[in-house]
């Protein structure tokens, strides 16, 4: 049950309020005064996009509820159809705890354009705006909106800029995540990376240190090496950190991922860049996203369905369906087990 009505204050074209109904969440946009012993705590966040009204969505909703997530992030194109309500009924049972980005299906499918997708997926979310920002814990998370402008005039890039350099400097922030629906970094399948969107917002990422950004729209499992931008070609990344799935945070390189595993469809991938170090066409599944206090991330990608083939991962209790893991190091290292 929800326990606290989250009030957060944020900065878009003016100051307006954000109320979420999160459970035992603490947000707060560029709060500096929060006690360390309650950020500095180990917590879960599950993200998965693409979702559709199916079973494949439905075992998607189950799996991450195994996993008893404090925060859901839904990355966009979520119901397909003209509202809402198909989603929200299989998300019910962590609907309070879930946030979303915009995804090209809401502008496209919901009834009633801007209008409908504000009353279908901001409003019941609490919601109020399509491009936000909160904190929960020691995470700060931002949620752009690629289907509204984002050039440098806009009123999204000067809301990005600004939180972002408020977030860097922030002493109770150890990570920073952001999620959006379009790739900027993928190998060969349905949907091309998107070179606007990644030649005006990776260079910003580089320099306010972003850990993970999240993506959708190809429904397949992607994840990057650690990536700088490329100024000459940023079709080809530099490859900061060269290890597969351990790294010790030198503030150097952001990891891409695209979750578009929700249960929609599968989009195959027709081969592997050089610059992604884990992919998968075949399984619908979820990202689990372990934090452990200021210390280390662990990222884990559960598939609905358990392969008996599998080698099992010691210390956790899905035996069988995990697809990736890898593991961010910030004080101290704390490796993964696969």
């Amino acid at each position: 049950m929800v326990k606290n009505l989250v009030l957060l204050s944020f900065l878009l074209t003016g100051i307006f309020s954000l109320t979420l109904h999160l459970n035992s969440l603490a947000f707060a946009q560029n709060s500096s005064t929060t006690d360390n012993s309650e950020t500095h705590k180990n917590f879960n966040i599950a993200v998965a996009s693409d979702w559709g009204c199916n079973e494949d969505a439905q075992k998607t909703s189950d799996n991450i509820q195994s996993s008893n997530p404090e925060l859901v992030i839904a990355g966009g194109d979520l119901s397909y159809a003209g509202s809402g309500t198909c989603w929200t009924d299989i998300i019910a049972p962590f609907e309070s705890k879930t946030i979303i980005s915009m995804g090209d299906h809401e502008y496209h499918d919901t009834d009633g354009g801007k209008t409908g997708v504000v009353n279908d997926y901001l409003k019941p979310l609490g919601i109020k705006n399509s491009y936000y920002s909160f904190n929960i814990n020691n995470a700060h998370i931002v949620a752009m909106d690629p289907y509204v402008p984002y050039d440098t005039n806009s009123a999204q890039y000067k809301f990005i800029v600004d939180d972002l350099n408020d977030a860097s400097k922030n002493p109770n922030i150890d990570w920073i995540f952001v999620i959006e629906h379009i790739p900027f970094y993928t190998s060969p399948s349905k949907h091309p990376a998107d070179t606007t969107i990644r030649d005006i917002f990776h260079p910003l990422f580089d320099k306010y240190n972003v850990d993970l950004v999240f993506s959708g729209d190809n429904h397949n499992y992607q994840r990057t090496y650690p990536l700088t931008y490329n100024t000459d070609d940023s079709s080809s990344p530099t490859i900061s950190k060269n290890d597969g799935n351990k790294y010790q945070d030198d503030k150097s390189g952001v990891i891409y991922l695209i979750t578009g595993t929700a249960g929609r469809s599968h989009y195959d991938i027709k081969q592997q860049s050089s610059f992604v170090v884990k992919q998968d066409d075949t399984q619908f599944g979820f990202l689990n996203i372990d934090i452990k206090g200021d210390q280390a991330l662990v990222g884990t990608f559960y598939a609905n369905e358990k392969d008996p083939n599998a080698n099992p991962v010691a210390s956790t209790d899905q035996i069988g369906n995990i697809v990736d893991q890898f593991t961010i190091s910030k004080n101290a290292i704390s490796g993964s087990q696969s």
